[in-house]
């Protein structure tokens, strides 16, 4: 397992149980359109793995996920209400999103934690909507062992020959192990 499975995996454990609906992305450029939101996109920005000894290259390793939710809202014709609206429904995609992602059963049979989640709320209303954004992270931890690097290069045994020291007067013997098919 490495960064790029879990990503993939927590993808697919968001598309279709948001408000997003299928518009979960990763990856993408991360520029959005107001015809995109609600949005998700995913990235894995940050990966630390830790040595569980020094003959196996073998680390309990952890993978922040970085999701981030986008939403966009306007005010009612009788009320300034768009920012209010905007953080209600991030509030809401937060949870929907830390569902989806721990209730992973597909994510949580091959992962050991979520060592940590963090999530941020941010509304702007500089521009004639109301864009809010969620930023959470979540820190997932798992196990990397030999199985999940490349193969260490050797040098193949093809044969072995062993000669016997034998007292002066008796046949030499010689013995030839062929290691090949």
């Amino acid at each position: 397992m490495n960064a790029s499975t879990l990503r993939q995996m927590v993808v697919t454990a968001l598309i279709g149980k948001t408000d997003a609906a299928e518009r979960v992305y990763s990856p993408r450029d991360w520029p959005t359109t107001a015809d995109l939101y609600p949005a998700i996109l995913v990235q894995t920005p940050f990966d630390h793995k830790r040595s569980l000894g020094r003959n196996a290259p073998q680390f309990n390793t952890i993978t922040t996920v970085r999701i981030s939710g986008r939403i966009q809202e306007y005010d009612s014709e009788t009320d300034d209400d768009g920012a209010m609206k905007a953080e209600i429904a991030l509030e809401r995609l937060r949870e929907q999103i830390e569902r989806a992602v721990i209730n992973s059963y597909e994510l949580t049979r091959v992962i050991q934690q979520y060592a940590e989640v963090r999530s941020t709320l941010d509304v702007d209303a500089s521009g004639e909507a109301h864009l809010g954004q969620l930023l959470m992270e979540i820190d997932i931890e798992h196990y990397q062992g030999p199985e999940d690097f490349y193969p260490v290069d050797i040098n193949t045994l093809e044969g072995i020959d062993v000669t016997l020291s034998m007292p002066d007067g008796t046949t030499r013997p010689v013995v030839q192990i062929n290691l090949t098919e």
